[in-house]
C-alpha cells in the first residue's frame, strides 16, 4: 500500500512537472511569436522569462502581452493552466516538508547519516541528555551526528542539534535499517528501565541482532545486574558496564575513604582537565619494556598509567609486567594520545 501511494504521487509530480513546462513553453511561444512584431528587441529568452516570471505571480512587470494572441496565450497558459499547477506543485512541497519533520520528530522516517552515535532505548530524559552532553564534550564529537533509538516514545522530548529519532523496536532489524547502523562508528545499548527485570536480557538480544547487522560496529551495553554476565557471552565487540555495581562500589569507596567519588568524577568526565584515558599497544614494541620503567618514564609528561588490561584482565601492580602487542593502557592525562605517539615519547 505505502508503495502504491508512493507510486501516486510520484506519478502527480510527473504530471504537474508537464503541466508546468508546458504553461512555460507554450506562453513562450505565443508571446514570442505573436509580441515580436511589437517588440522587436524581443527574444525567445525574455519570452520564457516573462512566462516564468508570470507564473509564479511576481510580474516585474519588465515584459507584457500587447498582441491579442499572446494576451490569448497568457489567460490560458498562464492564468488557467500554469498558475493552477504551480500552486498545487507548491502546496505539494510544503506538504511534503511538513510530512519529513513530522516522520523527523515522530522517528518514523529514514535517516543517512554516517559516522554517528547509536543511542538505544530511552531510560528517563535526565539520563540520556548527559550521556549525549557528556559524549559531545570530547572535542572529537562535538560535531557528530546520534541518533536514539526506542519503542518507548512517540516523540522525542526534547530538541538538540544533530540528534536524531527512530522509533521501533530494537529486537527488529527494520529499526536499525532505518537508524543506518551499517554506517555508525559507535553503539550505546542503556537499559529499558532501572526497575524492568528483564532490561539486560533485552540488551543482549539488542547486541546480539546489531552484530548480526554490522559485525565491525563496537556497542557498549548498560547491565544492571553483574549475574547476567552470561547473556553477553555470544557478543564479540561488546563491552559491558556495570551501572548499580559501579555506583554501589563507589558509595562504599567513599564511605571508607573520602575523597574518592570526587576523584572519580573528575577523571570520568570530559568537563575536566585530566580523563581516564586508553590506548592499544600496536605492533611488537621494538624493546621489552617493563610497566615500572614505562609507569615511570610517562610522568614526565604529565601522563599517569592507572593500569594495563590485558586478555581481560586488570593490572594495576606493574613489577614483573612487560609491554607486548595488545595491552591496553589505561592513563590519566588532560589529552588523548594514541601509541604511535606514546611509543615515540617513550623512545620504543
Amino acid at each position: 500500500m505505502l508503495r502504491r501511494g508512493r507510486a501516486r504521487r510520484e506519478t502527480k509530480v510527473a504530471f504537474l512537472v508537464f503541466i508546468l513546462a508546458g504553461s512555460v513553453l507554450g506562453n513562450s511561444l505565443t508571446f514570442y511569436f505573436f509580441d515580436r512584431p511589437h517588440q522587436p528587441g524581443l527574444t525567445f529568452a525574455d519570452a520564457i522569462w516573462y512566462s516564468a516570471i508570470s507564473i509564479t505571480t511576481i510580474g516585474y512587470g519588465d515584459f507584457f502581452a500587447v498582441s491579442v494572441g499572446a494576451k490569448i496565450g497568457t489567460i490560458f497558459f498562464i492564468v488557467i493552466t500554469g498558475l493552477a499547477a504551480f500552486t498545487t506543485a507548491l502546496g505539494m512541497g510544503i506538504d511534503w516538508i511538513l510530512e519529513r519533520q513530522h516522520k523527523e520528530r515522530s522517528g518514523m522516517g529514514s535517516t543517512g547519516v554516517r559516522d554517528h552515535l547509536l543511542i538505544i532505548n530511552f531510560p528517563g530524559e535526565r539520563r540520556v541528555r548527559q550521556i549525549i552532553e557528556e559524549y559531545l564534550l570530547d572535542t572529537r564529537h562535538k560535531n557528530d551526528e546520534i541518533i536514539i533509538v526506542s519503542d518507548q516514545l512517540e516523540t522525542l522530548p526534547f530538541s538538540l542539534p544533530n540528534v536524531h529519532f527512530v522509533r521501533g523496536s530494537p529486537l527488529q532489524e527494520e529499526t536499525f535499517r532505518r537508524a543506518n547502523s551499517d554506517h555508525a562508528k559507535l553503539a550505546i545499548v542503556l537499559s529499558t528501565s532501572y526497575d524492568d527485570p528483564s532490561s539486560d536480557s533485552l540488551a543482549a538480544s539488542t547486541v546480539s541482532i546489531l552484530e548480526h547487522i554490522s559485525p565491525e560496529l563496537r556497542s557498549v551495553v548498560e547491565v544492571l545486574d553483574a549475574g547476567h554476565t552470561l547473556l553477553f557471552n555470544g557478543a564479540k565487540n561488546a563491552s559491558l558496564v556495570y551501572t548499580f555495581k559501579m555506583s554501589s562500589n563507589l558509595i562504599v569507596q567513599e564511605v571508607q575513604d573520602p575523597g574518592v567519588n570526587l576523584l572519580t568524577l573528575a577523571i570520568t568526565s570530559n568537563l575536566i582537565e585530566g580523563t581516564l584515558e586508553s590506548t592499544e599497544v600496536s605492533g611488537e614494541p621494538s624493546a621489552r619494556s617493563a610497566y615500572k620503567d614505562v609507569a615511570k618514564r610517562l610522568l614526565d609528561f604529565d601522563i599517569n598509567l592507572v593500569g594495563v588490561i590485558r586478555d581481560g584482565k586488570v593490572h594495576l601492580q606493574f613489577n614483573n609486567l612487560a609491554l607486548i602487542h595488545k595491552d591496553v593502557l589505561v592513563y590519566i592525562s588532560s589529552s588523548r594520545t594514541d601509541w604511535p605517539s606514546l611509543s615515540a615519547l617513550l623512545e620504543l
